[in-house]
């Protein structure tokens, strides 16, 4: 798996802020690889996985 580096970095500014954050492109531009990243992130800082909605409309 490539890691998003670039758009990660862009977007980690983000993580606290209450708002809901939505992740659009258009199909297969890796949308959902960039979102299992930021998830494994948050994860690895100590966020609960239930505070975590991941949903898959695939």
């Amino acid at each position: 798996m490539v890691k998003r580096e670039l758009w990660l970095k862009q977007i980690r500014p983000f993580y606290e802020n209450e708002l809901i954050k939505v992740l659009i492109g258009i199909r297969r531009c890796g949308k959902s690889i960039i979102l299992n990243q930021i998830k494994e992130e948050i994860l690895s800082a100590g966020v609960d996985e239930s505070h975590i909605i991941f949903i898959n409309f695939e």
